[in-house]
């Protein structure tokens, strides 16, 4: 399968940077990976995710960060929805990652731990600040609105 697109260097950003991503994005061992870097608008009907770089970076860079913990947060970020809710059950993820239900649900946990996912009631969602699917200034409208919310919560204590 020959692809159409052109090809898209790194060059924008330092070199230790795009060694970083590079290597993140490699060592998790999931098949049809790829990093695209363009200046360019997506059209309504494109699905697309914007990850934001230097927060991925810095999660790598994480000691405490697998990269089980990254293969499964790219994972859910395959299958999260428009506004970054997550609704596949970790038995599907685990599945598809050909691992445990038991080692999904930990790496859950601390990627909520670190911010990455977060609960709102009884769902999960990802934290627009490393993933965002969609259009952008919906989640940082929302990201201000769930601030004044708990900015008020605390000040109510």
């Amino acid at each position: 399968m020959k692809n159409n697109q052109p090809k898209l260097t790194l060059k924008e950003l330092p070199p230790s940077t795009i060694a970083d991503v590079l290597q993140a994005v490699n060592t998790v061992g999931t098949p049809n990976i790829s990093v695209n870097v363009a200046r360019q608008r997506a059209k309504p009907t494109d699905e697309f995710c914007f990850m934001f770089i230097m927060k991925m970076v810095e999660l790598t860079k994480d000691k405490a960060i697998s990269k089980q913990d990254i293969a499964v947060l790219i994972q859910y970020a395959a299958k999260m929805q428009y506004g970054n809710q997550i609704s596949i059950s970790q038995q599907d993820i685990a599945d598809e990652l050909g691992m445990d239900k038991s080692n999904v649900s930990k790496s859950v946990k601390k990627l909520v731990e670190h911010g990455v996912f977060y609960k709102e009631k009884r769902s999960l969602y990802m934290n627009w600040r490393y993933l965002a699917k969609g259009n952008l200034s919906d989640f940082i409208k929302a990201d201000k609105e769930n601030h004044a919310i708990l900015k008020s919560m605390i000040a109510s204590k």
